[in-house]
């Protein structure tokens, strides 16, 4: 199994990197202070044994870098140093340094806790020092700054420095929705004294309001949550992919694995502390009831004929565990009606398992004109490497039928779109690579003791033998690049799209974790570990640990510039190589030589230079570029109203110009899969609406609203390519235009 490569985000990290702050109550210490379990206890045992026996690297937990620990664990509490000084957190090293690993091999969380305690109690003071501060409205007419970033400035060292801080951070977040509530195109001196005063006191308001919510959270975060952020601390000190998964926790992972889970079939969102209703999932219980609406309000959740429980104010997770259930079984919901808001009704829903639809491979078909020469090109955009155990669906068999109905309309190259795919299954990977080829080696895979097993393709059966391009980003991770990286080995798809791609080249294992016999009942859920337990190399020996997949046609891209890749992840793998696969491919399958992908570079690079579009990629990754260096805003008014004007006023060209390419886009033609018809179907059945004129149409190709400029640029790609197939003389053509 391949995983996501980006950090998965907690409730902490999110909210200090939005600076959701929040008011308090007068007593400022926590009623209970947060404790681990006993079963706590066993399960960090538990995952320091398999850590050491599982991981790919075999390093002991006596090796941990303790003092790097501690700062990973208090980047994950506070990652913009805003409630611990530096004396606080030498006194953290000082004092759980030296039995760190001690702790851990015994299954104690107590240094996780402690600090965790004392975060919420500097937390909470800190809050009501905000408030107090926000008792008068900060001036807005000084010449201090603010550096909104602070994950890599020092500690403070004082109470009093930390004071300022505060000072600069309430006032840049008051500054802030005071000009959101101001009219754009004026200056500080077209603003009346009313005007802004309003403006003022809105702004108080909902600082306020923040800050009384994030008290709120903190009061509501469990042990297990704090369980959840230490161990994940320590797992990430082996890689930053190997983490540890509480039920919650487990729970997404298998829904995002999966496509499906067992529940109602709604989107749920908190809103001012009311679960409100975001949508219905076709198909879903919800939408078949017909008695829920976007934006219904859920006031209380009971469980078959049991006592209802009121859910204002109550954590969103909280509410979902309490609709979940499972399958068959009956959930009553008190709601609050949008198009009756005086009154209430309760529904009465049976859950039922829900298909992620939406989540699943999609098609669509392009009609890419040269002249009056129209080609039909097919993109297939896969998401994830999703998979199932049983009968749910699977990204290869999901690709492959979209490339039956692609081949059943006539298309003459596809591109697989991978720019948002960020892993998935590893076998799913090997599987979909293997639709393109007859046979032969797709990946390498290194296991902790040196050992590598080759997985071969040995399904002779080919699901397209014709023109293929993989469009990457560096969003493009682990199983897209295996499949990439191994089509690229075998001269069978170029690579279109930003230079590399992620560079995430190692292999995860969820392994269950196993409890002692007084917790292990047959009804008890059970916590769980990704392990990186192998490192996977391409059919040539080369690893796209941290280096990627490189691109043989290379877009303008922002991404170059931002930290998202492998490299970018504190205690990443190194990357290294093996020996190549000797394999040769038929000939009878469709590959490309390098004298004609060095003509295809040319033809696109002649469009890069000449396409107004191209400019516009440019101009907007200079733009993004000048952005970055602006590490400080400026906390006067006047300033900052200038600046905004002259912001939006790049923003406004940027984006005219972006829309001035609308009419550039080559019409399409969705392909929508069985499963996704079906569902569609039955959600019209549910609304008692008609089936009758929802038949897909062959022929409706419709040109869409904006203009995807990669995506064009790889159809002219794949366009001179079938040009080249065909034995076309494409130096006497013209390059492909726009309809």
């Amino acid at each position: 199994m391949t995983t996501h490569p980006l950090h998965k985000k907690s409730l902490f990290d999110i909210a200090f990197l939005t600076l959701i702050f929040v008011a308090c109550s007068p007593n400022l210490q926590s009623k209970n202070e947060l404790q681990p379990t006993a079963l706590m206890k066993h399960e960090t045992k538990w995952l320091v044994e398999a850590l050491e026996k599982a991981h790919y690297s075999k390093v002991s937990i006596k090796n941990l870098d303790r003092d790097g620990f501690i700062d990973h664990y208090l980047q994950k509490l506070d990652n913009q140093k805003l409630y611990f000084i530096n004396s606080e957190v030498e006194g953290f090293k000082k004092s759980y340094e030296p039995t760190l690993v001690t702790y851990f091999e015994q299954g104690n969380l107590f240094p996780g806790f402690e600090i965790y305690n004392s975060y919420k109690t500097n937390s909470l003071k800190r809050i009501k020092w905000a408030i107090e501060f926000l008792t008068e409205y900060p001036k807005l007419d000084s010449n201090r700054t603010y550096a909104p970033d602070r994950t890599e400035l020092d500690w403070a060292s004082s109470v009093e420095e930390l004071d300022e801080t505060w000072k600069n951070l309430i006032t840049f977040e008051f500054l802030n929705e005071t000009l959101a509530k101001l009219d754009a195109n004026e200056t500080l001196d077209d603003i009346s004294d009313s005007n802004l005063t309003a403006a003022k006191q809105e702004s108080q308001k909902v600082l306020l309001k923040r800050y009384s919510r994030w008290q709120k959270n903190l009061e509501e975060f469990e042990a297990g949550d704090v369980q959840e952020l230490y161990l994940t601390a320590l797992t990430q000190m082996f890689d930053p992919h190997t983490t540890f998964m509480n039920l919650k926790e487990k729970e997404k992972f298998d829904q995002q694995m999966n496509n499906e889970f067992v529940g109602i079939g709604a989107r749920l969102s908190d809103e001012d502390g009311y679960c409100t209703i975001k949508g219905l999932l076709p198909g879903g219980p919800a939408e078949a009831s017909r008695e829920l609406e976007t934006n219904d309000i859920i006031l209380k959740v009971a469980q078959s004929d049991g006592d209802f429980v009121d859910v204002v104010d109550m954590k969103l997770p909280k509410i979902v565990e309490l609709i979940k259930g499972p399958k068959d079984t009956v959930v009553r919901l008190e709601i609050r009606p949008v198009n009756n808001p005086s009154t209430s009704k309760v529904v009465s829903i049976i859950r039922d398992k829900i298909k992620l639809t939406e989540n699943l491979a999609s098609g669509k078909i392009h009609k890419v004109q040269n002249g009056k020469k129209i080609k039909r090109i097919g993109v297939v955009e896969l998401p994830s490497f999703y998979g199932s155990s049983g009968n749910g669906p699977k990204a290869t068999d999901d690709v492959e039928e979209i490339i039956s109905k692609f081949k059943n309309s006539g298309i003459e190259g596809i591109i697989l779109d991978l720019r948002r795919n960020g892993g998935g299954y590893l076998s799913e990977a090997v599987n979909l690579a293997g639709l393109f080829i007859s046979r032969g080696p797709v990946v390498q895979v290194k296991n902790t003791d040196g050992s590598i097993r080759k997985k071969f393709d040995f399904n002779p059966k080919l699901a397209w033998n014709g023109p293929l391009a993989i469009l990457v980003s560096r969003f493009s991770a682990s199983a897209s690049e295996i499949v990439a990286g191994a089509l690229k080995n075998h001269s069978r798809a170029i690579i279109i799209g930003d230079p590399t791609t992620h560079g995430k080249g190692t292999v995860q294992s969820l392994i269950q974790m196993n409890l002692p016999f007084n917790f292990n009942h047959a009804n008890i859920k059970k916590s769980a570990a990704k392990i990186t337990i192998q490192k996977y190399y391409l059919p040539s020996g080369s690893s796209t640990q941290i280096y990627g997949v490189e691109s043989d046609i290379v877009m303008p891209t922002i991404n170059t510039f931002r930290p998202i890749g492998e490299s970018d992840l504190d205690y990443a793998l190194k990357s290294d190589t093996i020996p190549p696969v000797n394999s040769r491919r038929p000939q009878n399958e469709f590959v490309y030589d390098t004298h004609n992908l060095k003509k295809l570079k040319e033809f696109s690079q002649k469009r890069q230079n000449t396409y107004e579009e191209f400019d516009y990629l440019k101009d907007s990754v200079e733009w993004f570029k000048q952005k970055q260096k602006e590490k400080v805003m400026s906390l006067n008014l006047s300033e900052r109203l200038i600046k905004r004007k002259s912001d939006e006023l790049k923003n406004d060209e940027l984006n005219d110009i972006y829309e001035s390419f609308s009419e550039k886009s080559f019409p399409e033609q969705e392909i929508v899969l069985n499963i996704v018809q079906q569902q569609k179907e039955k959600s019209l059945i549910a609304r008692g609406e008609s089936l009758e004129g929802d038949v897909d149409n062959n022929e409706s190709f419709q040109k869409p609203e904006n203009l995807d400029i990669r995506l064009t640029e790889s159809l002219r790609i794949v366009w001179d390519w079938i040009d080249i197939r065909d034995g076309m003389n494409l130096s006497k053509k013209p390059n492909p235009t726009e309809i």
